[in-house]
């Protein structure tokens, strides 16, 4: 009886720190590039937010277009990013991550190579937590204030 008190606490004290916000935008941005990475579109779209925006017009649907254009010009893709420290508000996080994008494809995926790998400082990565879970979130903005992207361009 004991035995099983203490791995029930265990197992709360894990859960407690496993769900910590912060911990899980981490993960959640690691599992969101594995699945870009791995062309999983729809794992990619389950992180997206219904209501997803950014500053390059994109909305939910034309950011799934534009990311099966781009990453479907690589025959072999690696995204690397460690994410940093996140900033946690109330059931919503940003967080600055890294992007290096290494692969093999067309001409197309050497200049989205070179563009997002010379880029001197992180992208911007808004996540909102979507219910009362604390492991249910969903990206809603992603931004680089050095990309440009021409409004309905893929690259």
């Amino acid at each position: 009886m004991l035995v099983a008190a203490v791995a029930l606490v265990m197992a709360g004290l894990y859960a407690a720190w496993l769900w910590q916000p912060e911990r899980q935008v981490r993960l959640h941005t690691g599992h969101f590039f594995k699945a870009v990475e791995g062309r999983n579109w729809d794992k990619v779209r389950g992180f997206v937010a219904e209501d997803y925006s950014d500053r390059w017009g994109h909305d939910k649907e034309n950011v799934m277009d534009d990311a099966r254009t781009v990453f479907g010009q690589f025959l072999f893709l690696t995204i690397q990013g460690e994410p940093g420290p996140a900033t946690v508000g109330d059931r919503s996080a940003e967080i600055r991550v890294p992007v290096r994008i290494a692969g093999q494809g067309s001409p197309i995926a050497a200049l989205v190579m070179e563009r997002v790998n010379t880029l001197p400082s992180p992208f911007l990565f808004a996540w909102r937590q979507r219910s009362w879970k604390p492991w249910d979130w969903e990206l809603v903005r992603i931004d680089h204030p050095e990309l440009e992207i021409e409004s309905g361009r893929a690259f």
